[in-house]
């Protein structure tokens, strides 16, 4: 027995409910099962029961035996103070709270084993998606509302670590769109690295200066320029590279955190570095820029991201390696990046400012973009489930990451769909 099972059982009031009493025998009428709460605290908050013709609100505690009250310290918390009724499958120790007896229901003898033994095997499953069997036999309305909401969970957490450096740096706007971007454009593997580079560049000296002095100032504090090699663009760099550091007073970081396994070619590092700087220079940091509409505002920035960079990382893919054939940022990495940065900051930007234009602006281009391309996507096409947009998409990857994942089935409307009709 797990307390999930018995959090679900009581949720979705899959018991026996006339038939529920306390432990001595009194009956006790369910009026409302609660508020299911996933933090600390009771496990349902605002329940409602009716115990010996009289009407009792507050919260319900949940738990394999009743002495696991004692065992997590409950007894010390007053956020269990309000507690009417206690729920175990097990009762084997009566609880005080205030030197009263907590009202306590046992459910042992109420379980649906059949169920229990289904409900323990579906969670035993290997499929990423567990439910992927049973979607078919789900409403679309259901898998789309749970979509929706998993996109939503996965913005306002981004949303959310956007305010969270903004309030730990103190930085203008334009600074938290610049260290966005960083992130975004280390894509998975290289994402830390690209948050370092953007805390060793001054933002406010960096968009002033020239092309090539972007492009030294970035593969400089990467640590690409700290060896000597004789190549003519490699020299050329390290030269403007010696100057801007004295000048600035930069430090090189350690080049070995850059991640090239696990990379194509066209998504090294340096490749990543090199369209970095470009799109940094070719990018328009006039806060006018947010005010275009959301389709001009997106080719804006896809024209600005597919802006070749220097002809050198045309036909190389490491300062000396060289590539068959000339490569640049493909779309759909462009689009990536947009989603990944330029989304969250207009919906920062909402929450700063107050503004739900910037919101909106950030919801009609992810509805302009297409689904993006990834394992994950790939597994809930397998399922059946096929994202028309990148809206859509988001919150598939959010499923995937936060609730599939982490076999959140019971957080899931998708997940308490399929369990409840088993």
């Amino acid at each position: 027995m797990n307390e999930n099972y018995l959090h679900f059982l009581w949720k979705n009031k899959r018991l026996p409910l006339n038939k529920l009493q306390t432990i001595e025998g009194k009956k006790v009428e369910i009026i409302h099962v609660g508020i299911h709460n996933h933090d600390s605290g009771p496990d349902f908050f605002n329940g409602q029961i009716r115990l010996d013709g009289l009407i009792h609100s507050g919260n319900i505690e949940m738990h394999i035996k009743s002495s696991d009250w004692n065992l997590h310290g409950h007894q010390f918390d007053q956020a269990y103070s309000n507690v009417i009724l206690h729920v175990v499958y097990e009762h084997d120790q009566l609880i005080f709270v205030e030197g009263i007896p907590i009202p306590t229901v046992e459910l042992k003898r109420l379980i649906d084993w059949d169920h229990f033994k289904w409900f323990s095997n579906y969670y035993k499953r290997s499929e990423s998606i567990l439910c992927e069997a049973f979607l078919s036999g789900i409403e679309k309305v259901l898998v789309l509302n749970q979509i929706e909401g998993a996109f939503f969970q996965r913005i306002n957490r981004k949303m959310m670590e956007l305010e969270q450096l903004y309030q730990d740096r103190r930085m203008s706007f334009r600074e938290v769109l610049f260290h966005t971007i960083s992130k975004a454009f280390g894509m998975k593997v290289n994402q830390l690295p690209f948050q370092e580079l953007a805390v060793g560049i001054p933002f406010d000296k960096f968009i002033k200066a020239n092309q090539k002095q972007k492009m030294a100032i970035a593969f400089g504090v990467g640590g690409f320029l700290e060896e000597n090699k004789e190549i003519g663009y490699h020299e050329e760099l390290k030269t403007e590279w010696d100057f801007q550091r004295y000048r600035l007073k930069l430090e090189s970081r350690n080049a070995y955190s850059w991640k090239f396994k696990g990379c194509r070619p066209g998504g090294f590092p340096t490749q990543r570095l090199a369209q970095f700087a470009t799109f940094v220079h070719e990018m328009n940091w006039d806060s006018d820029s947010w005010y275009l509409p959301a389709q001009d505002l997106l080719s804006m920035l896809q024209t600005q991201l597919l802006k070749p960079a220097h002809q050198y990382w045309e036909t190389h893919f490491d300062f000396g390696k060289e590539k068959k054939a000339p490569s640049a940022m493909s779309i759909a990495t462009a689009n990536t990046i947009i989603v990944n940065s330029v989304v969250p900051f207009l919906w920062w930007l909402s929450y700063r400012l107050s503004d739900d234009s910037y919101r909106n602006k950030g919801f009609e281009i992810l509805s302009l973009l297409p689904p993006e391309k990834n394992e994950k996507i790939n597994a809930w096409k397998k399922a059946g489930v096929i994202p028309v947009n990148a809206l859509e998409s988001q919150g598939l990857i959010e499923l995937s990451n936060e609730f599939c994942g982490k076999k959140k089935c019971l957080e899931c409307v998708i997940g308490n769909a399929v369990l409840k009709r088993n």
